[in-house]
């Protein structure tokens, strides 16, 4: 009997020793991968902030390499400085392009598809500087119009065109408007849930956001993937840049305030909020017309 209890307590600690074993290393894993991500932003945002225009040609050369990019788009006023963003965005380094959204998010495609459909009417012939503008605008949209497998126009795409088009993912809540926060664990569990096995499927190399609340799951999934990653050298981590609001002038949005320390970027467009959170980017309007945009911050 007495050896029986004795065998007992010999198997309980040994699982209490190899859980607090795991545990640590957990921990010390988060707290290194946390420095090494803050470590990195304190670095690129003092080269950002030094850059001339002497130093172009060291930027140029990492257009040569083409980078999976992850847009969160999110309803409102998320897309439209979503759209801002994006027409900026070099289409030859930043492909192919896949966007994400709620599943109850029915407009924020629709915004896009007409906005898209929009420049390329306008776009005209090349007779003028203007048409000639135009048509440039429209060309930084080729391979980023949004198609849902489910939708009846993506049926009506012909396989050559396929490559001008994007894909489109939906991801659940973790939380409706006005829901229970004890209903919410269940919903939280099940996005994140979903999100993990679209990373899995996408296997996204930039992940570009501005707030919206679908992005709160995908950004912690990555931080978890690269928590317990041990990956080989030569395969890159997904870079997470979060581009806050043009309205959040004192303070951060929530979103904002609990992805924060975690992310790779994170841009602010008001001088104010670099007193409170020294770990951010300032742009004025973050997307400058001379020449210096979003391509200035990809990180290899």
């Amino acid at each position: 009997m007495i050896m029986s209890m004795y065998n007992v307590y010999l198997s309980t600690s040994a699982v209490a020793t190899v859980l607090l074993i795991i545990a640590t290393t957990i921990l010390i894993r988060l707290v290194f991968v946390i420095r090494s991500i803050q470590n990195d932003r304190r670095r690129d945002i003092n080269i950002l902030q030094t850059t001339s225009d002497s130093n172009k040609d060291n930027i140029d050369n990492k257009k040569q390499q083409q980078v999976k990019t992850m847009i969160i788009l999110g309803s409102g006023g998320h897309t439209t400085e979503m759209i801002r963003l994006l027409q900026e965005l070099d289409p030859c380094t930043y492909t192919p392009v896949v966007y994400v959204l709620a599943e109850s998010d029915t407009t924020s495609i629709e915004r896009l598809q007409k906005y898209i459909k929009e420049e390329e009417d306008d776009g005209g012939d090349d007779s003028n500087d203007e048409n000639k503008q135009k048509r440039s605008s429209s060309s930084r949209w080729i391979g980023r119009y949004p198609i849902e497998k489910s939708s009846n126009h993506s049926s009506s795409i012909d396989s050559s065109k396929q490559s001008t088009v994007a894909s489109v993912y939906r991801l659940p809540r973790a939380r409706e408007v006005h829901q229970s926060y004890y209903t919410s664990i269940l919903t939280t569990i099940h996005s994140f849930l979903q999100t993990l096995i679209l990373l899995n499927k996408v296997q996204p190399e930039l992940l570009l956001t501005n707030g919206p609340g679908t992005c709160i799951p995908v950004i912690y999934s990555l931080f978890l993937h690269r928590i317990l990653s041990f990956r080989s050298s030569n395969k890159r981590s997904c870079k997470i840049i979060f581009v806050e609001s043009l309205c959040r002038v004192q303070t951060l949005s929530l979103s904002g305030k609990l992805v924060y320390p975690i992310v790779d970027r994170f841009i602010v467009h008001w001088p104010y909020l670099k007193q409170k959170y020294p770990l951010v980017d300032v742009c004025d309007v973050f997307i400058r017309h001379d020449g210096n945009n979003v391509d200035s911050i990809k990180d290899e």
